[in-house]
């Protein structure tokens, strides 16, 4: 009989009690040497009972699916150390039989083709399961009762670490390294200007990473304030009481953030729409780390909340007034508006121009796609006149056929897309220069999201500031067209030639795809 030999322990103590790995393989070598049965596998585990989701167990089943008819027996030195769950334990016991193996023990040995001897194997199996239940009450009454004492069981939470006192070396928590980060977590919450989830990315911000769930159970988690929370268990009611670890923040705090967090706080705004206080978020970039700059609120001494665009990785002092940017914006606008009005006939003239050499591409896709639709066209005639000469099967028509149909619909569809559709600076020109002659009132007057759909259009990438002011103004083609067109103008004074000289001052620099001149 062939025998793969299975071991197992869970934990420390339980070679103390005869588990061992070595004294398990021992006695299970011996018995198959006695009763002359080949050994064909060992395998090791160290994992617990309670379900057969064990590695080394996989191991086992793979082997002997790859090598069916090749393994007789599973020999385990007890029945708890194959397993301490009985419903698992019967339904393996009944898919390796399929498989034409049994399983047996050497110290609880059991004839299992005897129906009585299943009476037995309930018995082993159910005893096992019986411990592991008892140990899982000790092990939560201890618990319980440690933390109605004001320990802490388990692993830390943020912005603690686990600590034993040093008399009778109970099990407590103190601040760690990451406690002011707690603490500046509250605080934010406290103050009704930010969300949770903009409180958890700027906590992210900092080197961590924390799931959304994790930091709502973070903020919920009374440990904060000193204090330990206790689950209801079997008749006992859940219970808060006072620990043996210092608080990190008050009682008043923590209801206030709380309070944030469950909507209760009075006229909290940051489930509003922020874009009519900070419209410029998203259109400005910090020059160091290269990422967009976010806004907030601050509470100041006195009382006042003051707001700020700033980079969450840069240090707390690299913060912009958002007065001051703002004024900054505006005045970038102003030049803009006054340049406007100045050229107001004569920029249109040049950016017609300008953009007619730009359409010259569509039309040149537009005539090569309607040559592509002539030789389609023109291959399915010839299809048709191969199928009326009986050159071809009425079958390979179609299959033929139905080839060109989609190439011809397919052209056809991208010709009407070019041929309907108008060049998006020909809109620009009707639509947006009028405008751009009173273009600082109209932002003003405008709404947050308005100001960020003006704000596109002006800029072609994002806006790096310096103490509060715009360093760098990445103007959009357009409005490079409109500032140069300026410039030409101050210094000629033969405006025919202006034109001229424009179309060549105001053309896009080399490099972008595709090129529009």
């Amino acid at each position: 009989m062939n025998v793969i030999i299975y071991k197992r322990v869970s934990t420390d103590d339980q070679a103390d009690r005869g588990f061992s790995l070595q004294h398990q393989e021992d006695v299970m070598k011996k018995w198959c040497e006695f009763n002359k049965h080949t050994i064909v596998g060992i395998y090791t585990e160290d994992y617990s009972g309670k379900t057969f989701e064990r590695p080394e167990w996989k191991k086992l089943m793979e082997f002997i699916k790859k090598n069916k008819k090749s393994v007789d027996m599973v020999l385990c030195n007890r029945w708890d150390r194959f397993s301490r769950n009985q419903y698992d334990a019967m339904t393996t016991i009944k898919e390796l039989n399929k498989l034409g193996v049994s399983v047996n023990t050497v110290e609880q040995p059991l004839d299992l083709s005897i129906p009585d001897s299943k009476v037995l194997l309930s018995i082993f199996l159910a005893i096992p399961e019986i411990e592991n239940d008892k140990n899982s009450d000790r092990t939560t009454e201890g618990s319980r009762r440690a933390r109605l004492e004001g320990c802490w069981t388990g692993t830390a939470p943020f912005g603690y670490q686990n600590h034993r006192t040093i008399g009778d070396k109970k099990s407590t928590l103190i601040p760690s390294k990451d406690s002011t980060l707690l603490i500046q977590v509250f605080e934010r919450m406290s103050t009704g200007s930010y969300s949770a989830e903009e409180v958890r990315r700027w906590l992210n911000s900092q080197g961590f990473n924390m799931s959304k769930q994790t930091f709502l159970n973070l903020i919920r988690n009374p440990v904060y304030t000193g204090k330990i929370f206790i689950k209801a268990w079997k008749k006992e009611p859940e219970q808060l009481v006072m620990g043996l670890h210092p608080r990190l923040i008050s009682d008043e705090l923590f209801q206030r953030a709380n309070d944030v967090l469950q909507g209760r706080k009075r006229n909290m705004k940051f489930h509003d729409d922020k874009t009519d206080l900070y419209p410029l978020k998203g259109h400005l970039m910090c020059p160091v780390h290269e990422t967009s700059l976010t806004a907030y609120g601050a509470r100041g001494g006195s009382g006042t909340i003051h707001h700020y665009y700033l980079c969450t990785k840069c240090d707390k002092k690299q913060r912009h007034r958002v007065e001051d940017v703002h004024t900054s914006i505006e005045g970038v606008l102003s030049k803009i508006s006054v340049t406007a009005s100045a050229i107001k006939t004569l920029y249109k003239r040049i950016l017609e121009k300008l953009f007619d050499r730009e359409d010259l591409s569509r039309k040149s896709d537009i005539e090569k796609l309607r040559k592509e639709i002539d030789k389609v066209e023109g291959r399915k005639s010839n299809l048709q006149k191969r199928l009326l000469d009986e050159d071809i099967t009425p079958q390979d028509y179609q299959e033929m056929k139905k080839g060109i149909d989609k190439d011809l619909l397919s052209y056809k569809t991208k010709l009407e897309g070019l041929t309907q559709g108008m060049t998006p600076y020909k809109n620009y020109i009707n639509k947006e220069i009028p405008m751009m002659e009173n273009l600082l009132l109209f932002y003003r007057k405008s709404d947050g999201k308005t100001k960020k759909k003006i704000l596109n259009c002006i800029f072609s990438e994002k806006v790096v500031l310096e103490k509060g002011r715009v360093a760098t103004t990445p103007f959009s083609i357009p409005v490079q067209v409109l500032i140069n067109a300026s410039k030409v103008l101050e210094g000629s004074e033969n405006k025919k030639e202006v034109v001229n000289d424009l179309l060549s001052i105001m053309a896009p620099p080399a490099g972008l795809e595709p090129a529009t001149l």
